[in-house]
């Protein structure tokens, strides 16, 4: 289905985006760049846009949050699947439950939209989303060391490189990423800094955004099509295979927080349940925030 609703305002100029544009700028515009070709931390949009077909590209430079601004739209009945919502500039990510998400100058901020896969269940997405994007990160990095920590983390040497969001409201899926590409100029909060890390520091050098961008749609593109064609166990076992949690004492809490299990775990079930073990017992888990122990 089109979307009818992203193409560029009357006068709009195509080009490249600085991920810097202030909030003043008019949403779902292109502002051309006077500089001969895109800088790394800059989205070329007319590139960007041939690249992630068939997703059609919605460009803010700035918002709160892509995931709520796309259920406002596709509520609205403005946003048509498959779509991207893209910002330069995110000031209030959200994360699961109350938990938010901080990105900087350098970061990709995205939600894709996605038509509701019947044979896909709501806990089964983050896993291929998140398998996806792990392979996409280890090709951008050169560097397959890149682990997933369910349900939604991506982590390198322990420190968070990437998260997703994924929720399916308005008769679509929303695949929220927020992925650490390049490290900031800007001074970051030295806990954080402690707690996190760039596929940049990875790669050694800083990335293209808008081919980090185009990588991991690419990978999501890939992966959801296997997910349809292949059986959903084979990969689960690619997924297991950089699961950072498998072997690892754990605490899972529950979604309100509440009735705590605590146990090895020994990886996914054929269906992408989290497998605790505790003495002889073994905890199947849909959903929840892991501790580590």
């Amino acid at each position: 289905m089109q979307d009818r609703n992203t193409s560029p305002a009357r006068g709009a100029l195509r080009g490249i985006i600085r991920t810097s544009l202030p909030a003043r700028a008019v949403r779902n515009r292109d502002i051309v760049s006077t500089r001969a070709s895109a800088p790394l931390d800059a989205f070329d949009l007319q590139r960007l846009r041939a690249a992630v077909k068939p997703f059609r590209l919605h460009w803010f430079p700035r918002l709160r949050s892509t995931n709520d601004h796309a259920a406002v739209l596709r509520k609205r009945g403005r946003l048509f699947a498959p779509a991207l919502i893209l910002t330069g500039c995110q000031t209030a990510g959200r994360g699961r439950g109350a938990h938010t998400w901080w990105s900087g100058r350098g970061s990709l901020t995205v939600t894709f939209v996605l038509p509701i896969d019947e044979q896909i269940a709501p806990h089964q997405l983050p896993l291929l989303a998140g398998l996806a994007v792990r392979d996409a990160a280890a090709e951008l990095s050169g560097d397959d060391g890149i682990d997933l920590k369910w349900p939604n983390d991506l982590l390198y040497g322990g420190r968070k490189v990437g998260g997703l969001l994924c929720e399916r409201i308005h008769k679509a899926d929303l695949v929220g990423l927020g992925l650490n590409v390049n490290l900031p100029g800007q001074a970051i909060d030295r806990g954080l800094r402690q707690q996190a890390h760039w596929l940049s520091e990875i790669h050694g050098g800083r990335l293209d955004l808008t081919e980090a961008l185009a990588t991991v749609t690419r990978h999501l593109r890939r992966t959801l099509a296997r997910g349809a064609e292949e059986p959903f166990a084979g990969l689960l076992r690619e997924y297991d295979a950089h699961h950072a949690l498998i072997g690892r004492r754990v605490t899972v809490l529950g979604e309100h927080e509440n009735s705590p299990i605590s146990g090895r775990c020994e990886g996914l079930d054929s269906t992408g349940r989290l497998l605790i073990r505790d003495r002889d017992k073994t905890h199947r888990v849909i959903s929840g925030r892991v501790l580590l122990r």
